[in-house]
């Protein structure tokens, strides 16, 4: 018994001389600050990518048996790509790939004034394909229910 309680003085006595080292505090709230820095960054740019495939030189999604196709990727937490551009009164094939990541994003997207939710299917390399006609021109949100990851449908004449 007494070999604990001398066990638990040395714990303490060693818990306080951390306490008065002044360094060990500034040093752990300087890394948690850089890494809380990373994160954020990596968070923040992992969503801005350029939409690049299946476009005309107008940047417009291809048409495919009149059709416009997009295809996008979803990732643990992005979209690839995440901008689409569209033109109003053609219908719209969005074929949308799972990666089998988990995250909030892989099981449904919201679209705010274009279609219905879109369920996903979460396993690896299934494609969900979702059909729409946009009719209005503007600029259409989509994102993952939280809201975290999102992506955007811009509609033109």
């Amino acid at each position: 018994m007494e070999y604990l309680q001398s066990n638990e003085c040395i714990g303490i006595n060693q818990i306080n001389n951390m306490n008065k080292n002044k360094l060990t505090q500034p040093i752990l709230i300087s890394v948690i600050v850089v890494c809380a820095l990373i994160s954020g960054y990596i968070l923040v740019t992992a969503n801005r990518q350029p939409a690049n495939q299946g476009q005309d030189s107008g940047g417009l999604a291809a048409v495919v048996n009149g059709k416009q196709v997009i295809q996008m990727t979803v990732n643990a937490a992005r979209y690839s790509p995440n901008y689409f551009k569209v033109k109003a009164g053609i219908p719209v094939s969005w074929q949308i790939t799972s990666s089998g990541e988990p995250g909030c994003d892989s099981g449904e997207v919201i679209t705010r004034g274009l279609t219905d939710p879109i369920y996903l299917n979460p396993n690896q390399g299934q494609v969900t394909t979702a059909e729409f006609t946009p009719q209005t021109p503007g600029t259409y949100q989509f994102s993952c229910p939280m809201g975290m990851v999102r992506g955007t449908i811009e509609v033109v004449n």
